[in-house]
């Protein structure tokens, strides 16, 4: 199965009509996956599931791509996740942001309560990696019992070193 099948298959079971809110990503919005090295494939994912709004894959939230611009403009942890080359492309249940790892493609879960307050720390150390790409990410929140909807729910699954239950002063 390519990831687009398993997106459109994630789509499908949260009994979202793509055709309903797809919208074509603008140009300005392709440059800067093309600026900020994101994989070929993973951008022609996100120009195919590019919607006009925000969409809710059951727990989780994946945001509109064509606010990439204005997210870069205004969102000073837009900003600072990309530094770290982290894309930010959604939000788990609690508010966790979902992050792409630009160098591998590979998703996860950052936890935004470290992440917003830490903000002189490395996102990476506050991100949990799913090692999955992100029709994979989407498909298994729908398809995969127990798949964690948030960071603490990552760290868990994945046997993360970092838990969430850390104190940065102890570092």
């Amino acid at each position: 199965m390519t990831d687009k099948q398993r997106l459109q298959a994630a789509l499908e079971a949260a009994g979202i009509n793509a055709q309903k809110h797809r919208a074509q990503l603008r140009p300005e919005n392709a440059a800067l996956l093309q600026q900020w090295n994101v994989s070929a494939e993973v951008q022609q994912l996100l120009a195919e599931f590019s919607f006009d709004t925000d969409l809710t894959i059951g727990e989780v939230h994946f945001d509109h791509v064509n606010t990439l611009k204005k997210k870069l403009d205004w969102e000073d942890d837009f900003q600072r996740a990309l530094q770290a080359g982290l894309l930010l492309v959604g939000s788990g249940l609690n508010g966790d942001p979902i992050a792409l790892d630009i160098r591998d493609s590979q998703v996860g879960y950052l936890f935004h309560d470290y992440f917003w307050e830490e903000e002189a720390e490395n996102p990476r150390k506050f991100f949990i990696k799913l090692n999955c790409s992100l029709g994979q990410f989407f498909w298994n929140t729908q398809f995969v019992e127990e798949y964690p909807v948030d960071a603490y729910e990552a760290a868990a699954y994945m046997g993360a070193e970092f838990t969430g239950y850390w104190n940065p002063d102890e570092a």
